[in-house]
């Protein structure tokens, strides 16, 4: 074999490889589910859930086991796109308050929260955090299970693994990062409902 073929041969190898490499990483190609059919499933599951919030995310999944495995891949494009709108240091900060700590899995499972409260809480707590203070109490403010009902119902409808896009562990938060003495100022509703000890 000619040297010349051979280093042809080398390069069409290295082209494939990195090819195989690049795709383990490549964003999932669906198109996200559209945003008001999104908000209408989580208003469903709201509903039905009622004020056992933590039943929610088994509603979901049932809410969900209903639509072809394309339309919860699509759902769960979506999921991750407003996962990501809401990866800010100032909600982060209402979590801190909200929560008493939050760690990086911690301000996950938040939003995951966030995401079942519905449109119209997400979209004002994005606006304003400090409106979250207009919420019951409650011990906690996570659900991280609410997270994973898409997988779930995917794997169900016996589909395989649904495609993720892992941005949602890596990105950057957007914002400015406060320090713990900067919340009081902040967020003054927050403070003043969930004091530090």
């Amino acid at each position: 074999m000619s040297f010349q073929r051979r280093a042809i041969l080398h390069a069409v190898s290295l082209l494939a490889l990195w090819g195989s490499a690049l795709s383990i990483f490549a964003a999932p190609v669906a198109i996200p589910m559209d945003e008001k059919k999104f908000w209408r499933i989580v208003d469903a599951v709201r509903a039905d859930a009622g004020d056992d919030f933590e039943s929610r995310p088994l509603v979901l999944q049932k809410h969900l086991a209903l639509f072809e495995p394309e339309e919860i891949q699509r759902f769960q494009q979506r999921y991750e796109a407003l996962l990501l709108e809401a990866n800010s240091w100032s909600l982060w900060g209402a979590a801190w308050l909200m929560n008493g700590g939050c760690s990086d899995d911690g301000f996950k499972y938040f939003r995951d929260w966030l995401i079942s409260e519905g449109e119209e809480t997400f979209k004002a707590a994005l606006a304003k955090p400090d409106f979250l203070a207009s919420l019951p109490r409650r011990e906690y403010f996570e659900l991280e299970a609410f997270g994973y009902a898409a997988l779930k119902a995917y794997a169900a409808k016996g589909a395989g693994e649904l495609d993720r896009d892992f941005k949602v562990e890596y990105a950057v938060t957007a914002g400015e990062e406060w320090e713990e003495s900067d919340l009081p100022t902040l967020f003054p509703a927050l403070s003043a409902k969930y004091p530090r000890n």
